[in-house]
């Protein structure tokens, strides 16, 4: 409240200006969301679902999918837990998004501090410098994904404010030499979101121990260390991996074990990813700013740091959203160190201008994360036409055991048992997948679950077991955006439940939204 306090009028402007166009198109994605989905808020990502069903349990005592049977199939520590306490809630279903929505807000404020600190000049035209100010903060928005990302209900963007709030809370140690417990608590708290964040908590962490802070550093290590491994001793316990099943299931690096080779391949197949490539080029930008004798030992190290940080992600992490952290970061450090150039471009050129090269570079390195927002109610009405419809099917119509390659929405608020073929909530699973077996395995697990009825992508699995049935196959309404495939195709695992399962889907059939086709062998 202070620092708003002391603010002009002119200067409150520079945020609010970014802040209401923000809220604006959150709104009409919110809106736009409710009418395609008959009223109903849907994630535009069927595996934030996942963490939503691990929560009702976890309220319940219990860490898993399904009750009865342990699985860890959520890549963030802390996110199955913070919305646990309100998944009892009609409104529990929604709570990613408004924690997100919250998260994003936080992030657009750093922002703003960061581009309101870069264009501080006294010698320069205040009124320049405010508009230069909105201009760049409101291309932050669409350069980060920041509007996208809030909708697939998963925890990046939180995982993204504490990324920026890290990157922010050095610059100000940098500027005045004095620590920030808001730092301290970020690097702290960012792996436990996502273990992507290692990387750059172990970066910030490596910069405050050569700054001289070595005693806060040491302790945030330590402590890291102890949560980290007290989950893994937590799984271990529960008779699962010290890791999460989702990080082995998405990681060929973590499963391998780390091994020389499996990083060099993923290193390998991360240098061919569009932006990944970027980052590698941020590398380069941030390892010139060591050169230059122009700037402090602090700049240069801060300079090292997430140069090192961007590396260790492109060695072990994967493109995709996985990398909107790092990429977060890159961006508001390259424009911190090279805020003397920013400074200089619009104090020479015409503004209108500077903005017109700018927001075209922006459109270029981000045409996708700009794209996104269009289709985000596309992509949420995918799910609602997909998963919230298998998920309807199963817990109204059906009412038994299922086996699915897409866990997310089917398991929420379903009490019947849900065998996941590809190994996220099933170690019996993943380990046939890890052995790459031949054999009819799903089949076998399948009834062993008593699980007679299978929904499944075909393309997912080399081979569809010779005894399983085709009886259905559900098609969007709509163009494809989020799911992995536009058919999903319902399978008898048990051929003497042919009579209840086609009657079940007929029933079923009658309340498909429109333009959905639910196609039915009798």
């Amino acid at each position: 409240m202070k620092l708003f306090s002391s603010l002009t009028y002119q200067e409150k402007k520079t945020l609010f200006i970014p802040l209401f166009l923000f809220l604006l198109i959150t709104f009409f994605e919110i809106v736009t969301i409710l009418l395609l989905n008959s009223g109903l808020i849907v994630h535009t990502l069927d595996d934030a679902y996942i963490h939503l069903a691990l929560a009702e349990n976890i309220l319940k005592g219990h860490y898993g999918v399904n009750l009865g049977e342990c699985s860890s199939p959520s890549s963030s520590i802390i996110w199955p837990f913070i919305l646990a306490p309100f998944s009892g809630f009609s409104f529990g279903h929604i709570v990613p998004l408004i924690i997100n929505v919250c998260s994003a807000t936080g992030t657009l404020l750093i922002f703003w501090l960061v581009i309101k600190s870069i264009f501080r000049n006294e010698t320069a035209d205040n009124q320049r410098m405010n508009k230069a100010v909105i201009l760049f903060t409101i291309l932050l928005i669409f350069a980060t994904n920041l509007v996208s990302t809030m909708f697939g209900g998963m925890e990046h963007s939180l995982q993204v404010f504490f990324t920026v709030l890290i990157i922010w809370g050095l610059i100000k140690l940098i500027q005045e030499k004095q620590i920030s417990r808001l730092l301290v608590a970020a690097v702290i708290i960012a792996p436990l979101v996502r273990y992507e964040n290692l990387a750059l908590s172990f970066a910030a962490l490596f910069f405050l121990y050569i700054y001289g802070y070595k005693r806060a550093a040491l302790l945030s290590f330590i402590l890291i260390a102890v949560i980290v491994g007290g989950f893994s001793v937590f799984l271990l316990n529960l008779g699962l991996d010290p890791l999460p099943l989702s990080v082995y299931e998405k990681s060929k690096v973590v499963s391998a074990g780390g091994s020389i080779p499996s990083l060099l391949e993923n290193l390998r197949k991360n240098i061919f990813s569009p932006r990944l490539i970027l980052l590698i080029i941020c590398t380069f930008f941030l390892f010139y700013k060591t050169l230059s004798n122009k700037k402090s030992k602090g700049e240069k190290l801060f300079a090292v740091c997430i140069a090192l940080a961007i590396l260790l992600h492109l060695v072990v992490g994967k493109p995709g959203r996985y990398i909107t952290y790092i990429w977060a970061a890159s961006v508001l450090s390259i424009l911190y160190l090279y805020r003397e150039w920013l400074i200089e471009i619009i104090t020479k050129n015409s503004l209108l201008k500077t903005a017109l090269a700018v927001s075209i570079i922006v459109a270029f390195l981000s045409y996708k994360y700009i794209s996104g927002i269009v289709t985000v109610p596309i992509a949420s009405n995918n799910i609602y036409e997909q998963q919230y419809q298998m998920h309807c099917f199963v817990t109204e119509y059906y009412k038994n055991p299922v086996a699915v390659n897409d866990l997310g929405y089917v398991s929420y608020r379903n009490d019947y048992y849900v065998m996941d073929l590809v190994g996220l909530a099933s170690i019996e699973a993943l380990n046939y997948w890890r052995a790459n077996d031949k054999s009819d395995w799903i089949d076998t697990i399948s009834k062993k679950h008593n699980v007679k009825l299978a929904m499944v992508y075909d393309d997912w699995f080399n081979r569809i077991p010779g005894s399983w049935y085709k009886v259905a196959e559900l098609y969007l309404g709509k163009i494809k955006i989020s799911p992995s495939n536009n058919i999903v195709s319902f399978y008898l695992i048990d051929k003497r439940i042919k009579n209840e399962a086609v009657a079940s889907l007929k029933s079923f059939k009658e309340t498909l939204p429109g333009g959905v086709k639910l196609l039915i062998w009798d």
